[in-house]
C-alpha cells in the first residue's frame, strides 16, 4: 500500500510541476489577450506597439508591461484555476 502512495505522489508532482512549467512559458495568444485589456476602458488611451515593453512570468501568472499614450500599464494574465482553465487578463492598479 505505501508504495501505491509513494507513486501516486510521484505522479502528482510530476504533473504540478509540468503543469507550472507550462504556465511560465510566455505564448502569443496571452500576449494578445493583455494587449486588448491594457487600455479597456480609459478614454484617449491607445497601445503603442506590438510586443510588449517587459515580460515577467511564473508558475501561476504571466505579467506583461504595455507603452501606452497615457504611460506605461501593467497587465496580470491567469488562468481559471491555477494550472488549468482559460486565460484571462486584468489590469494593475
Amino acid at each position: 500500500m505505501k508504495q501505491w502512495i509513494g507513486w501516486g505522489l510521484l505522479v502528482l508532482s510530476l504533473v504540478v510541476t509540468y503543469q507550472g512549467w507550462r504556465n511560465s512559458q510566455p505564448e502569443v495568444e496571452t500576449q494578445d489577450m493583455s494587449r486588448s485589456v491594457a487600455c479597456e476602458g480609459a478614454e484617449g488611451c491607445t497601445v503603442e506597439g506590438s510586443s510588449p515593453q517587459k515580460v515577467a512570468t511564473d508558475f501561476f501568472a504571466r505579467d506583461y508591461e504595455w507603452r501606452t499614450s497615457t504611460g506605461p500599464l501593467e497587465v496580470r494574465c491567469q488562468r481559471a484555476y491555477v494550472f488549468a482553465g482559460a486565460w484571462a487578463c486584468r489590469r494593475r492598479s
